[in-house]
């Protein structure tokens, strides 16, 4: 998997329970750990901090890119 940058927005492929997070909620990329984990933020609409946890890259997906600010498509597959 290749590296991904900080302040990408990602979202989640799988509910997080122990963080009460669930699939389809976004979050921001805050730091980058060893082996495909990343320190993710996650806010309300208030922009308070809701949950920072360490997520693996198999966990997520990005859907808009701090590089080219822009967001991403994605396919749907079926």
């Amino acid at each position: 998997m290749s590296k991904l940058k900080l302040f990408n927005v990602i979202e989640l492929l799988t509910d997080i329970p122990e963080r009460n997070l669930k699939k389809g909620e976004q979050g921001a990329i805050i730091e980058d750990y060893e082996d495909g984990v990343y320190e993710i933020e996650f806010c309300n609409n208030y922009g308070e901090t809701i949950a920072l946890c360490p997520i693996s890259q198999s966990k997520f997906m990005v859907v808009w890119s701090s590089k080219t600010k822009s967001w991403l498509t994605t396919a749907v597959v079926n």
